[in-house]
């Protein structure tokens, strides 16, 4: 009887013991679970900062609008090779991002402005930007220095049997189109020259092509729509035409 109770009291013993160790056990894996956990959130939280430090870098050159930073120079990016929009300034850094110039076109200064000269001496001075461009306004800030020279801003342009463009000869503003050569003018109109800078534009947008100076209307035709194609200005007659700025912005149809 006697033995019995005793082997009773050490069974008991050793049941107390093997539930105060599991207890402990447990309680020890949660503790270094809930220590990983804690780890794992303050690295999804250095992350999350390291990322929007990232998002918001100085050194990002993309504004909220979308698009590109060309910077001071104005010299054609990416965008720009694509046959999107691009502002472009003459400098010796920006030449070639011409697909050609003719002898007759050289850099130069004007006050503290570099600028593209157009000497053509009787002959013709052109140069072309590369890559296509489809629907699209363009825009020459120019300045002619005799009522002799005719300055073209081509677009759509295949080659020099097969393009449109607006012209500015003498007091008359041109817009037309050649094709294999042959030429058909859309819309002409008599116009007052400035004799400072100015901006020539045209706009190409689907059948509807139109002439500006200085951002008034001056012609609007009608055609077929053209295939993409380059970019350019051509210079002819006497007298110098001096190119400051070019600019591009691609256009939806109108119809």
């Amino acid at each position: 009887m006697r033995k019995n109770l005793i082997a009773y009291l050490l069974g008991g013993l050793t049941l107390v013991f093997a539930v105060s160790c599991g207890s402990g056990s447990n309680t020890a894996h949660e503790e270094e679970g809930h220590d990983h956990g804690d780890g794992m959130t303050q690295m999804s939280a250095d992350h999350d900062e390291g990322s929007a430090s990232h998002s918001h870098d100085e050194g990002s050159e993309h504004p909220a609008n979308g698009n590109h930073s060309h910077g001071e120079g104005g010299s054609m990016d990416h965008a720009a090779m694509m046959g999107e929009a691009f502002n472009w300034m003459p400098k010796a850094a920006t030449m070639d991002m011409l697909s050609y110039k003719t002898d007759n076109i050289t850099l130069a200064k004007a006050g503290e402005e570099d600028i593209l000269m157009f000497e053509p001496a009787g002959q013709k001075a052109s140069c072309m930007f590369k890559n296509m461009h489809g629907n699209v306004g363009v825009t020459a800030t120019v300045k002619l220095t005799s009522p002799d020279a005719e300055v073209k801003l081509l677009h759509h342009s295949k080659d020099q049997d097969n393009y449109e463009f607006v012209s500015i000869s003498g007091n008359t503003m041109k817009l037309g189109r050649v094709t294999n050569g042959e030429e058909k003018i859309l819309d002409s109109k008599e116009i007052e020259v400035p004799d400072d800078w100015f901006d020539l534009s045209v706009t190409a947008a689907g059948s509807h092509f139109k002439g500006y100076l200085n951002g008034k209307m001056i012609t609007h035709g009608h055609a077929d729509e053209m295939a993409p194609g380059l970019l350019g200005i051509v210079v002819s007659g006497n007298g110098k035409v001096l190119v400051k700025k070019v600019e591009a912005t691609p256009l939806e149809a109108e119809h």
